[in-house]
């Protein structure tokens, strides 16, 4: 039986944080990213395999498919995610996104507390 859209997608973006997770412990020795929010303030995210595949699909593949709704949207949250790796590796553009759903997630969560005070 063929891979669904929802599989696959949940595989990649479960794939992509374990990669990124091995990244940091090989790079600080500790499962953490660290973001520069646009506040000035430097944040620490601590990283957890399910909880970063969660952070994966709601700060790239969500918007993929929002952005471009139908297949167009899957297709290109598909090549995203894909464009991510190096083998099993992590790729400097995974890198990136990933710094970019961090930054992102971090601008978010700060607007929340701004609009909750």
């Amino acid at each position: 039986m063929a891979e669904s859209y929802e599989q696959r997608t949940g595989r990649l973006c479960l794939k992509l944080a374990k990669a990124y997770i091995r990244h940091t412990l090989n790079d600080s020795g500790r499962p953490v990213a660290f973001v520069n929010a646009d506040n000035g303030q430097r944040v620490m995210v601590m990283l957890e395999e399910a909880s970063t595949a969660t952070c994966i699909r709601k700060g790239l593949v969500n918007p993929a498919e929002k952005e471009y709704p139908g297949q167009t949207g899957k297709a290109f949250a598909l090549h995203m995610l894909n464009v991510c790796f190096d083998g099993e590796d992590i790729s400097t553009e995974g890198l990136d996104v990933m710094n970019s759903i961090f930054a992102d997630g971090v601008a978010s969560y700060f607007e929340r507390e701004k609009s909750n005070d």
